[in-house]
C-alpha cells in the first residue's frame, strides 16, 4: 500500500465519522425542537437564526411531501399531466405527475429518499427515490428519480420506520404550502 492509498483510506474514514456526527446532530436538534415546543422557541433558546436551525436539522435523509387540493389535476401547456391523473397509482403518467417538475435545492437532492403524495388531506402514495438514477433538470426544475412503483404500506413501514406517515393518514393541507420536507431519523434499511 502506498502512502497515497493510506491517506485516501484515512480520508474516507474521516468522511464516514463526520457523516455520523452530522446525522447525530440532526437527530438531537429535531428532538430539541420537539421538546422546546417548536422551531421558533428552540431557535430563541439556542440563540440561533431559525433558518440556520432548519438547515442543521436537514443534515439527514429527507422525505419530500407534496400537497394537492381539490381540483388539482389536468394537463399543462406543454401537455404534461399533473395532479391526480386517474390512470392508476403505478402508471407512468401518474409517476411523472407526482415526480416532475419541482424546484428542489441542489444540496437537498441527494438527501431525498422518498416522495409522499397527499391529495385533499390524505396520504395516497409514497414513492421511493432511486439514488442510482439521475435527476432530470429543465428550466430550473427537476424530476425526482422515482422508483418503478409506489410502496405498499408494509414497504413504507420497513424502509422508512421513522417517517411517521402511512397510507391513508390525514395530513391537512395548510394555505400556501405546496410541499415540505420531513426528516428521516435513520438511514434507510437495505
Amino acid at each position: 500500500m502506498t502512502r497515497l492509498d493510506e491517506l485516501r483510506e484515512r480520508l474516507h474514514a474521516l468522511d464516514a465519522r463526520e457523516e455520523d456526527v452530522h446525522q447525530e446532530r440532526a437527530r438531537v436538534l429535531r428532538e430539541y425542537v420537539r421538546e422546546a415546543g417548536g422551531l421558533t422557541d428552540a431557535a430563541a433558546l439556542l440563540e440561533m437564526d431559525p433558518r440556520t436551525l432548519v438547515q442543521l436539522q436537514r443534515l439527514g435523509d429527507l422525505a419530500m411531501v407534496v400537497y394537492r387540493g381539490p381540483g388539482a389535476g389536468g394537463t399543462d401547456d406543454d401537455g404534461r399531466a399533473y395532479g391526480e391523473t386517474g390512470t392508476g397509482d403505478a402508471s407512468p403518467t401518474q409517476q411523472e405527475a407526482d415526480g416532475a417538475w419541482w424546484r428542489v435545492a441542489k444540496a437537498s437532492r441527494p438527501k431525498i429518499r422518498a416522495l409522499v403524495v397527499v391529495d385533499r388531506g390524505v396520504v395516497v402514495r409514497v414513492w421511493p427515490v432511486d439514488p442510482t438514477r439521475a435527476w432530470l433538470e429543465r428550466d430550473g426544475r427537476v424530476a425526482l428519480p422515482l422508483g418503478d412503483r409506489p410502496l405498499t404500506a408494509d414497504e413504507i413501514a420497513t424502509r422508512y420506520p421513522s417517517l411517521g406517515i402511512a397510507l391513508g393518514d390525514e395530513r391537512p393541507m395548510r394555505r400556501g404550502l405546496l410541499r415540505e420536507y420531513v426528516a428521516l431519523d435513520g438511514p434507510e434499511p437495505i
